[in-house]
């Protein structure tokens, strides 16, 4: 476990945005995970460590979702969420 991990309720917002139905090799979490880790260290690609999937489908999945505009609508709910939580109560 690493500390760029997705948390249980982090993971459930992300959700919404991911298409999570098909049965895949490795979870879509998974590989959310590998990719927060390899922004929050700038480590290489091929550095990635051995407990998250192949460094390729990682940036297959990363390429994929920055040119289908998913990457903005993840960024965007997690804005929205955020706001919410810290919004003062009325």
């Amino acid at each position: 476990m690493y500390e760029t991990d997705l948390t249980d309720f982090q993971w459930q917002v992300m959700q919404n945005a991911l298409p999570v139905a098909r049965r895949r090799k490795y979870s879509l979490r998974l590989i959310l995970n590998a990719l927060l880790y390899l922004t929050k260290s700038g480590c290489q690609w091929r550095l990635l460590p051995n407990d998250f999937p192949p460094y390729p489908i990682c940036f297959y999945y990363f390429r994929r979702w920055q040119a289908d505009g998913r990457w903005a609508r993840l960024n965007k709910m997690l804005v929205e969420q955020d706001r919410q939580q810290s919004a003062p109560s009325r």
